[in-house]
């Protein structure tokens, strides 16, 4: 198995997330996102999204427009090959290979 078709298939199983959602899913969004908020802090790193992130599990505005931030930023920061996903404040399987990979990028690039 590739690591392309592993990540296909491992964000396949991962849950639409979207406003008022709650639970476990939704706070593992928040600890991606806030991890990619610090990793950011590295010298001449792309600074993807705020700093406001709260750990309560649940999809509310904020957390709506921190996910739209990202998408944004992702897409203007890493262009292609990296996909062009859409700003829409869901995360869906695109958006989840996108937080994925920005976690790659600062961690090994």
């Amino acid at each position: 198995m590739t690591m392309t078709t592993a990540t296909a298939t491992a964000t396949a199983n991962l849950p639409l997330l979207k406003k008022g959602d709650s639970g476990d899913s939704v706070r593992f969004l928040e600890q991606l996102l806030s991890s990619i908020y610090w990793f950011s802090q590295k010298p001449n790193a792309p600074i993807l999204i705020t700093e406001n992130v709260k750990f309560d599990g649940v999809y509310d505005e904020q957390c709506q427009q921190i996910v739209k931030e990202f998408q944004v930023n992702y897409n203007s920061t890493f262009p292609a090959p990296a996909p062009n996903i859409a700003v829409d404040g869901e995360v869906g399987e695109q958006t989840w290979k996108a937080l994925g990979d920005a976690i790659f990028r600062y961690t090994y690039l």
